[in-house]
């Protein structure tokens, strides 16, 4: 697949976590790693044919975050900061074509988060795995 002019800074269907399958994958087998105030799980596989290489979700645990509109406020903006910072990963292993990363960024922190906060803290977190993926 490759990565269009006009949809470089989207968060589409496609490519979206939601699979039980590799959800459970993820969570037994995958290796984590942490920036405050958000950790991150990941797992690399080999590519399926016709699959997008880059799959994405985010979690904030209600144990945590106890209000509903916290936990929405919290989860958008860490899509937002990952849709924004998610190019140079997506491009690295379309060019690779032969692995496919699933990654799921957990928010751990028990009081809301300034955009800011969140954006530095991904930001990290996506360069560190840029440099785990086998080319």
């Amino acid at each position: 697949m490759t990565v269009s002019m006009t949809q470089k800074f989207s968060l589409k269907k496609h490519e979206r976590l939601k699979s039980k399958i590799l959800l459970d994958k993820l969570f037994q087998s995958g290796q984590s790693n942490f920036t405050y105030p958000i950790k991150l799980i990941y797992q690399i596989d080999p590519l399926p044919e016709e699959a997008w290489p880059l799959l994405f979700s985010v979690t904030v645990p209600k144990k945590k975050i106890k209000s509903a509109v916290d936990r929405n406020l919290i989860k958008r903006r860490i899509r937002e900061a990952y849709r924004l910072h998610k190019l140079d990963l997506q491009e690295k292993l379309v060019r690779a074509g032969t692995h496919r990363m699933a990654i799921m960024l957990i928010y751990i922190e028990s009081d809301t988060k300034e955009y800011k906060v969140i954006e530095k803290s991904v930001l990290k977190l996506l360069k560190k795995l840029s440099d785990v993926i086998p080319t």
